[in-house]
């Protein structure tokens, strides 16, 4: 509904269609009450697609850090793939993803999904900590992590 309505508002100009485009994505986030982080998923595929690279770099920070503040504390999304995908996509747009990981270990985010311990381990591999990232590994194959073959 806020998308077709933000469709009919485009204005020619490349900056109004971006605003217009990252206006629609919010009216679909807060006017969906069933399940709000299909709609950040869908958010984030619609301004991947529909945004220049530089806009995009800009602006998807901030989504995904919105994104994860709406649903850290809702116990049902801890282990929501797209919920961790927000987490670990953010970890990209910041200089150090420790307070990060720290912060998704306290509230435990994606502690049984294997992406978290290979972004954890991921972290530890950047400053050639191979022993501390090859016990991030054990760990989550000791916990049987949903989604531990490659690509999930």
């Amino acid at each position: 509904m806020a998308a077709a309505a933000a469709k009919q508002q485009c204005s020619p100009s490349g900056g109004d269609k971006e605003k217009d485009l990252l206006s629609a994505v919010v009216g679909d986030i807060r006017t969906y009450w069933l399940d709000r982080s299909i709609w950040f998923a869908r958010g984030m595929r619609k301004m991947e697609a529909g945004l220049p690279p530089a806009t995009l770099r800009a602006k998807l920070p901030r989504f995904l850090q919105k994104c994860a503040q709406e649903f850290q504390d809702e116990a049902h999304y801890r282990d929501d793939p797209r919920y961790l995908r927000v987490w670990i996509q953010l970890m990209d747009y910041v200089k150090d993803a420790k307070p990060l990981l720290k912060k998704m270990e306290k509230n435990k985010i994606g502690l049984k999904r294997a992406a978290f311990y290979m972004a954890y381990a991921l972290y530890y591999e950047k400053p050639k900590r191979f022993e501390d990232a090859e016990k991030m590994y054990r760990l989550g194959t000791q916990k049987l992590c949903i989604g531990w073959e490659v690509g999930n």
